[in-house]
């Protein structure tokens, strides 16, 4: 094996470098090392010979160097000697671990003793990355972990042990959490060793799981998180076969915790709610504030007041979701009638309305500030119960399908309170796609109505998000001063008379993130192709299927054309697939849809397109321009030629039903719906207008005869060049680019035009 020049080049280094100057070197080292695993995982002798090749004296020059640079006093040094040692063991293999005890209990010594915090630090992870590198060897693991680990653990919970009442932290929050995932890591691999050390690790991390602002210190949602999964990381060091009732046991103590904060925090009002799962509540004692917690080593620490109540409750409930997201040892039994019981008695409790709070429903002993502070924290508590729900959801899966109305019952309910919160939207619709992804084609009407106000905070977004949504227009004060009364001076903003925009701020809209965006383009797809179509009004199936085009959601379009809308006559409106096409013409699933709704006469792709009608009838005849020699398809099967006029004039005597009118919902939202598209192959560019109206549109006529129900809508397109083409001097254009223009409405003029070109 060749001698690399990297390890030369460390152990040069290392002999030539003062101590003080080697933390600035040890980048250059570690990377050095790293590409010397072949020299450090050979098998090489423990001592020198005189006949020892140069690669065995050379790994135990480097190995002397880095014990006295441990064992030495600069406090550099011993920084430089953790980093190289935990590069060493990385690549060193079996070879380098069986003869880190040494290093093991030099690196102990430097947590142990006063030094700096980032030396500390340090070396817990480099004795973290040993014992997690030794578990694999039982032989190394009595001779290295099994007598150093307890001096670990202990040297650990000193660090992280909670100060006196009004002391500060003895370590940056930073620190404590290297220490809390450190002990994370290693319960798991040795519970027997650290089952001793439960109680105290309890006792240690109770004021970092769920803080309030009773506290003295301010905990960083890093070191929560980490201490909540220290905290159910503990039933792996219970004994044997009692894995699962210990984590069952800690579960319905979370569970009992909130039950208890919630009794405190909700006193203010009068609860509806009966427990399913034999939870009782206390004595309640009006006097004073609400408090909760105690001294008690098994206990959280102690609190006062509703908002830290709520934090409390908050805290505890994003420990109970932890549970859900956390691995157990063994398979367990999940209480999910507590659990749910939990989410109903938070879920039923809502903020009234402005103005209008049912004095019934509330506490009359209770004062109205607490109440306003209630209000006030009751929507960080929804939150927390929907962050729940999701942890449940993605946890469970198609297990929870019998829960799964249930919980779109709470989400809904809770969603009515906390609509106006950015945060809260994105946590709803992240829950209801994976819930309508469970049991969406089996709700009932009444199921999907309940959806209206999520449908359209989810059509909001997207649209704001797109810059589409407009602005809504101020209200005109109408009040009239009385006579001889001066008119009342309303205070105005002069730049505005300078510039109209002024006034627009820009700070003053939304901003919504990259994964608000996600969750609600998800939501959207999930709305559209999940949810039984028959369902929903026309109203919202127009409004899903504008802000999937707006949008440029392919997912959405892609649900919309693969699930078309169907009133109760049984009539299909029209499809968005142009749309698609046009904005995405490239795409090959576009394509493949495009090819497989075709259905040419006879084909054997005739089946496909039932749904549209009579199975001759093909969605791409749709689509197209009609001739003169090819009669005109219509949605619901059947022709319109010259030799069918006076059949279906008989027919209209017959049978009068209204025609259907172009999808355009009532009292629309309105919208901006200008967009530049560019067609296949680049050489055609289209502009679509699509104006949003309140009122429905009249139905298409040919020369004042309505058509059949179910009729295909024919769009009149006419070929124009650059921005002339609405003049009519497109023809005089020099440009090759053309466009079209769609024009959504048609008049009896136009109409009469349309008959006398067929007829030629």
């Amino acid at each position: 094996m060749a001698l690399p020049a990297d390890l030369r080049v460390v152990c040069r280094r290392l002999a030539s470098t003062d101590p003080e100057d080697l933390p600035r070197l040890c980048p250059v080292l570690v990377n050095q090392l790293t590409r010397c695993g072949a020299i450090l995982s050979a098998p090489h002798e423990t001592k020198t010979k005189e006949n020892s090749s140069d690669a065995a004296v050379l790994v135990h020059k480097l190995k002397t160097q880095i014990n006295t640079l441990l064992n030495g006093r600069s406090h550099n040094g011993r920084f430089s000697a953790a980093v190289l040692i935990k590069a060493i063991v990385d690549v060193g293999g079996w070879e380098c671990l069986r003869l880190s005890g040494p290093w093991v209990q030099g690196l102990l010594s430097i947590i142990q003793r006063p030094g700096p915090t980032a030396t500390k630090e340090l070396s817990i992870v480099t004795v973290t990355r040993i014992y997690t590198l030794l578990h694999g060897y039982q032989t190394l693991v009595r001779e290295i972990v099994t007598p150093t680990l307890p001096s670990f653990a202990t040297a650990c919970l000193q660090l992280i042990k909670a100060p006196a009442s009004g002391q500060p932290l003895k370590l940056a929050t930073t620190v404590i959490e290297t220490v809390v995932n450190a002990l994370t890591t290693l319960i798991p691999l040795y519970p027997t060793t650290l089952r001793p050390f439960s109680a105290q690790i309890r006792a240690a991390v109770r004021g970092y799981v769920a803080p309030t602002l009773s506290d003295d210190v301010i905990v960083p949602k890093a070191l929560r998180q980490a201490s909540r999964r220290l905290l159910i990381s503990l039933h792996h060091s219970a004994p044997k076969d009692k894995h699962s009732s210990d984590w069952q046991k800690a579960m319905d103590g979370f569970i009992r915790d909130c039950h208890i904060t919630a009794d405190q925090v909700f006193r203010g009002v009068h609860e509806s709610w009966e427990s399913t799962a034999g939870y009782v509540s206390g004595t309640m004692t009006y006097d004073g504030e609400p408090n909760g917690g105690g001294t008690d080593a098994q206990e959280f620490p102690a609190w006062s007041g509703v908002q830290a109540g709520a934090e409390r409750l908050v805290g505890l409930l994003e420990l109970v979701a932890a549970c859900f997201t956390s691995a157990t040892k063994s398979p367990v039994a999940i209480p999910l009638g507590s659990v749910m019981d939990l989410v109903t008695r938070l879920a039923m409790i809502t903020q009234p309305a402005a103005g209008k709070e049912d004095r019934s429903q509330t506490n009359a002993a209770i004062g109205r500030e607490e109440k306003d502070e209630l209000w006030s924290a009751l929507p960080s508590i929804h939150v927390a119960v929907l962050e729940l729900l999701v942890s449940m959801v993605n946890r469970l899966g198609d297990s929870l399908l019998p829960l799964s109305r249930d919980m779109l019952d709470h989400m809904v309910r809770i969603f009515k309170s906390v609509t106006h919160i950015p945060s809260a939207r994105k946590t709803v619709y992240t829950l209801a796609t994976e819930l309508l992804a469970l049991g969406g084609p089996t709700l009932d009407k009444l199921a999907v109505d309940s959806l209206t106000t999520l449908i359209q905070a989810c059509c909001r977004d997207l649209l704001d998000a797109s810059g589409y949504l407009q602005d809504a227009p101020k209200p005109i004060d109408s009040a009239k001063p009385t006579p001889g009364s001066k008119k009342p001076q309303a205070a105005g903003n002069a730049d505005a008379f300078l510039n109209p925009k002024a006034g627009e701020n820009a700070a003053s809209k939304p901003y919504y993130s990259e994964s608000h965006v996600e969750s609600a383009e998800s939501l959207l797809t999930s709305l559209l192709g999940t949810l039984p179509q028959s369902h929903l009004s026309p109203d919202s199936r127009g409004l899903l299927d504008r802000t999937a085009i707006l949008s440029k959601s392919k997912r959405a379009m892609l649900a919309s054309v693969l699930h078309p809308y169907q009133d109760s006559n049984g009539r299909y409106y029209a499809s968005i697939l142009p749309f698609l096409m046009r904005q995405i013409p490239r795409d090959q699933e576009v394509e493949v849809l495009r090819a497989n709704l075709r259905a040419p006469k006879g084909g054997a792709a005739s089946a496909s397109n039932e749904m549209w009608g009579e199975p001759s009838t093909g969605l791409n005849s749709l689509l197209k321009e009609p001739t003169a020699e090819e009669p005109v398809q219509t949605l619901g099967g059947g022709t319109w030629d010259g030799a069918r006029k006076d059949e279906a004039m008989e027919e209209e005597e017959e049978d009068k039903q209204p025609a259907l009118a172009p999808f355009v919902p009532h009292n629309a939202m309105e919208v901006d719906t200008d967009i530049a598209i560019k067609t296949f192959g680049g050489v055609t560019s289209v502009k679509e207008t699509v104006v949003a109206v309140s009122t429905p549109m009249s139905p298409l006529k040919r020369k004042g005869e309505e058509l059949q129900g179910g009729l295909a809508k024919r769009v009149e397109s006419q070929p124009l060049v650059g921005d002339k083409a609405e003049d009519g001097e497109g023809e005089d254009s020099d440009s090759d680019v053309g466009s079209i223009q769609i024009d959504m409405t048609m008049d009896d003029d136009e109409d009469d035009e349309d008959e006398d070109g067929a007829e030629e």
